[in-house]
């Protein structure tokens, strides 16, 4: 196996791409929309936008695959950020530089393989959007110029930014270990410790004068779904509501597991009715089509429980078990519905949920 150089501009490049604040952060739609599009013009199952940090190799987006980092030295995009030009491989199990990669022999068995380098803005080639196939084939005609437009676009998103500012100091806080330790494993979503960070800090903005919702999100009879057709569909599930989650609410929101089969999503510099198209325009997405599961396609619904903080001093468990208790009349009223809960000045605050 050749592992990938290091090439002359690495403290440059780390540099540039540590700047952009965007290593170890949750799965975000504007890249994922991204990938999907490039998966089905290059007519492969699996595209990737790929940041090659000092050690590994990490997945801002990964459609088609569970796989969310591996070793720079097994990388295919390692090769990628060496030069300007579309790298390729056509096939890489009759290729001596990859033949024996452990990505090659094991999942996601990789026999097709292109990917252009991505750019930070000073120039540096800080990782790659990449198209994968399980058997090899040629590139066609026009093909290549379609990746690098999709390259080109993954770009602009880069620079461009967008988690919120309470997303954005967050991550500026955390070093390599604690980024990847916020990420819940199953969701690329926040974890229930980070997006209850994020939380306190949007109710801090919130005594200063900024609006905000925080929706509870359940899953409707999950551990039916579980007993009836085994964990394995029912991560499945999780995972394709995650996406569908993120694609749903506004791009600057944070969304987070809060625990099994229970989402939080924190709604910056928003009011009660702008909070209630959101969460009605989650709640028609997740039921709007089937989920592909190991077991078959399968349908889903949640409830949602929303509640409003605006420019008062509501604490964090008070804000979220008015959430929680919207939620619980959501479920009480027949599931797949959303409830407001308007009593945050209520004397008997609920507890955060376990």
């Amino acid at each position: 196996m050749q592992a990938p150089v290091i090439p002359p501009d690495e403290s440059t490049r780390l540099t540039a791409l540590r700047a952009m604040n965007i290593l170890f952060t949750p799965a975000e739609e504007r890249y994922d929309r991204i990938t999907r599009i490039a998966a089905r013009l290059m007519g492969t199952p699996i595209a990737l936008v790929s940041l090659v940090a000092e050690k590994c190799q990490w997945f801002k987006s990964a459609h088609g695959t569970e796989i969310k980092e591996t070793s720079r030295e097994v990388s295919f995009c390692g090769h990628v950020i060496l030069d300007e030009d579309t790298f390729v491989v056509e096939n890489a199990a009759a290729d001596p530089r990859f033949a024996d990669n452990p990505l090659v022999t094991g999942e996601p068995y990789i026999r097709f393989y292109a990917g252009h380098p991505l750019h930070a803005s000073d120039g540096s080639r800080i990782g790659a959007l990449c198209v994968i196939d399980r058997t090899p084939r040629s590139v066609k005609p026009g093909e290549l110029d379609e990746l690098r437009d999709m390259a080109a676009l993954v770009e602009s998103e880069l620079q461009r930014g967008r988690l919120s500012d309470t997303q954005d100091d967050l991550m500026r806080e955390c070093d390599e270990l604690k980024r990847k330790a916020s990420i819940d494993g199953l969701t690329r979503l926040w974890n229930r410790s980070a997006i209850l960070e994020l939380l306190g800090a949007e109710l801090a903005r919130a005594k200063r004068g900024a609006p905000m919702c925080v929706a509870m999100l359940d899953v409707d009879d999950f551990k039916r779904l579980n007993d009836t057709y085994g964990h394995q569909a029912g991560d499945s599930v999780l995972v394709e509501l995650a996406t569908r989650l993120r694609r749903a609410v506004r791009e600057f929101d944070s969304v987070g597991r809060f625990g099994g089969e229970e989402f939080i999503a924190v709604l910056s510099d928003c009011n009660l009715e702008t909070g209630r198209a959101v969460c009605e325009r989650v709640r028609d997405f997740v039921a709007s089509e089937h989920i592909a599961t190991p077991v078959g396609s399968l349908s889903a619904t949640i409830s949602i429980g929303l509640a409003a903080c605006e420019s008062e001093a509501f604490g964090l468990e008070r804000i979220i078990g008015a959430a929680d208790a919207a939620l619980y009349r959501a479920k009480h009223k027949g599931r797949n519905r959303v409830e407001i809960e308007d009593s945050l000045l209520s004397d008997n605050p609920s507890p955060v949920p376990g």
